[in-house]
C-alpha cells in the first residue's frame, strides 16, 4: 500500500514539472515572437526613413510625391537701362519635373517647398529666393518659366525654368551654387547639397511701348 503511494505522489511530480516546462516553452516562444515582430516593425520604419531622407542622387532628387532633376543653372547678366538703370543678375534654374503625388502641382511650387538654394561665398552660404519669373519680356527662357507655375497633372513629367534674383548693391554674383534638399514640415536638411557650377549669359530688356505703335486718326 505504501509503494502504491510513492509512484501516484511520483507521477503527479512528473506531470507538474511537464507542465510548468510547458509553460515556460510557451513564455519563451511568445517572446521571441515579441521580439521579432518588433524588430520587423522597427526595421520598416528605418528602412522607410532612411529611404524618404537619402537626399540627391546625382542631379536627381525622389520622394514619394515626385521626382526633380536640375539640369544647368545659369548667371544672366540683365541690362535695363528704362526700368532699372542698375543692371542685375537673374540666376536660371532649369530642370525637370515629374509629379508623382495624386494632385495636380506647379515645379515652383514643389521647389519652394523641397529645396533651399544658396550662393557658395568664399567663407559662407548666402540663401537667395525666387523672383518673379520675366516670362513676358522676351527672354529665351520664356515658355520655361511658364511651365514652371503651370500645375503639372499626376503622373506627368515637365521641363521647367525657374528664376532667382540678385541685389546689384548688395548681392555677389557666385560661381557655384548648392541646392540642399530639405524636409517640407521642419525645412530640416536632407541629405548632402547638390552642387553646381554656373554658366553665364546676357539679357537686354527691349522697350516694347514705342510712340510710333500709338494710331491717331486724322480725319476728324
Amino acid at each position: 500500500m505504501k509503494m502504491k503511494k510513492k509512484y501516484t505522489f511520483s507521477a503527479l511530480g512528473l506531470i507538474l514539472i511537464g507542465l510548468a516546462t510547458t509553460a515556460c516553452s510557451n513564455s519563451s516562444s511568445k517572446t521571441n515572437e515579441y521580439s521579432s515582430n518588433s524588430e520587423k516593425t522597427e526595421n520598416a520604419v528605418n528602412n522607410s526613413t532612411s529611404k524618404t531622407q537619402k537626399g540627391f542622387d546625382g542631379n536627381t532628387y525622389t520622394t514619394k510625391n515626385g521626382s526633380i532633376t536640375f539640369d544647368k543653372v545659369t548667371n544672366v547678366k540683365v541690362s535695363d537701362q528704362y526700368r532699372n538703370p542698375d543692371n542685375f543678375t537673374m540666376v536660371i534654374v532649369e530642370g525637370t519635373f515629374t509629379n508623382k503625388s495624386n494632385k495636380s502641382v506647379s515645379p515652383e511650387d514643389w521647389v519652394r517647398a523641397n529645396f533651399e538654394f544658396n550662393q557658395v561665398l568664399p567663407s559662407s552660404e548666402r540663401e537667395i529666393a525666387i523672383g518673379s519669373n520675366e516670362h513676358d519680356n522676351g527672354t529665351k527662357w520664356d515658355d520655361l518659366f511658364r511651365n514652371s507655375e503651370s500645375k503639372v497633372l499626376p503622373g506627368k513629367t515637365i521641363k521647367f525654368a525657374i528664376e532667382y534674383d540678385l541685389d546689384s548693391k548688395t548681392d555677389k554674383v557666385s560661381e557655384t551654387y548648392h541646392i540642399q534638399a530639405k524636409n517640407d514640415y521642419d525645412n530640416q536638411p536632407i541629405g548632402k547639397p547638390y552642387e553646381v557650377k554656373a554658366g553665364t549669359d546676357t539679357f537686354t530688356y527691349s522697350d516694347s511701348d514705342n510712340d510710333s505703335s500709338t494710331n491717331v486718326d486724322t480725319n476728324n
